[in-house]
């Protein structure tokens, strides 16, 4: 009797299988986002809300489509762009979709909930018995530039480690950042203009703007920066990063004639390289640290929004630190009063802060 019921247990379970026509790929109801007090959240089962929002990849999903379905009808909505009105399901090739990541939103009047709402990719079965093997994802252009141009930056990175390795280390020593005393670095501070120096310019340069080119594939779109940013294929990507690459450059030359020139009108001209390479310093580590966590959850496929949301917004508090760092260093090496130096670093790095704050998150 056992092995009967055994047997109709796995004819119905074969029925079952041969009647659904794809293999699913993917479940985004992990990846559901919703919007609330001015940001994104995840979803929980206690949201009783009418929209939720997926960040989707389509360059990881080439030849498969993105099902949408529902026991009542919705809308979707692409990049804040009305898709579908009033369907109980969507089926979206990824093929006919850019490589970049997309915002996809959808809408329904009657209450989102995980048990009437499915999205999910899938792949036809005829398809993937036609393949022969196993599912592959294709390498899409936003991964090779990411692959690319790091190692083009380790590359840059050893050239100027073996042309001055002392120089290097004392860049990125961590505990120098933090130290109140730096007299014996006068030395390394004591040219701003020295080639040494502007090596080391022109590869933070690159850093920070691959560092914002990697969470800009990430982000969702709500910053005007993106809409500047935002390329496609390969040479896209890197035509933008040598472009944003050249404009912080740029800045750190603007950077540094303020600073020079302020501190002359302060009177602590002795001071200004050690605060311009301190400068550079900072933005080396902090752009170090960024871009090994973005370009890590990005190459492990992370396609969550809010882990390149918490990195980007935390590059802001991470400034502020350095201007609250580099006040209390120029307090013990200038004799003048608080005030007045608080009034230098309002002229050399909170209206640049505030510049640069508008510009990235407005």
């Amino acid at each position: 009797m056992r092995r009967i019921i055994f047997l109709v247990g796995v004819i119905l379970c074969a029925r079952t299988i041969a009647a659904q026509d794809y293999f699913i790929i993917k479940d985004f109801r992990p990846d559901w986002m919703v919007f609330r007090e001015g940001k994104y959240h995840n979803y929980s089962d206690m949201d009783k809300g009418q929209a939720i929002h997926i960040s989707i990849n389509p360059g990881l999903f080439k030849g498969d489509k993105l099902l949408l379905e529902s026991n009542d009808r919705f809308s979707v909505w692409l990049n804040n762009q009305l898709l579908t009105d009033q369907v109980k399901r969507k089926l979206i090739n990824m093929d006919s979709l850019s490589n970049r990541i997309l915002w996809i939103s959808l809408y329904q009047e009657e209450g989102i909930t995980v048990q009437n709402l499915r999205t999910q990719i899938i792949t036809e079965l005829p398809s993937l018995a036609s393949s022969g093997g196993p599912l592959t994802r294709h390498v899409n252009d936003a991964r090779n530039f990411v692959l690319v141009s790091g190692l083009l930056l380790i590359i840059f990175f050893v050239l100027i480690l073996r042309l001055n390795p002392k120089l290097t280390f004392h860049y990125f020593s961590v505990s120098r950042l933090f130290s109140l005393r730096e007299s014996e670095e006068d030395q390394m501070f004591a040219r701003i203009a020295s080639s040494a120096n502007i090596l080391f310019y022109i590869f933070v340069s690159l850093l920070i703007g691959y560092m914002m080119m990697v969470m800009v594939i990430g982000l969702p779109p709500v910053y005007r920066l993106q809409f500047f940013l935002e390329a496609e294929t390969f040479k896209e990507l890197g035509v933008r990063w040598l472009q944003v690459s050249g404009i912080i450059l740029a800045a750190f030359f603007v950077k540094s004639i303020a600073i020079m020139l302020l501190s002359v009108l302060f009177d602590i001209r002795d001071q200004a390289g050690f605060q311009f390479l301190g400068f550079i310093r900072a933005g080396l580590l902090i752009a170090t640290l960024l871009t090994g966590c973005t370009v890590f959850y990005f190459m492990i496929s992370g396609s969550h929004m809010g882990w390149y949301t918490f990195l980007y917004e935390s590059l802001r508090w991470l400034m502020i630190g350095w201007i609250i760092l580099i006040y209390f260093k120029l307090n013990r090496r200038v004799a003048f009063s608080a005030i007045h130096l608080f009034s230098y670093i309002c002229a050399t790095e909170l209206i640049p802060f505030f510049v640069a704050f508008k510009i990235l998150y407005e």
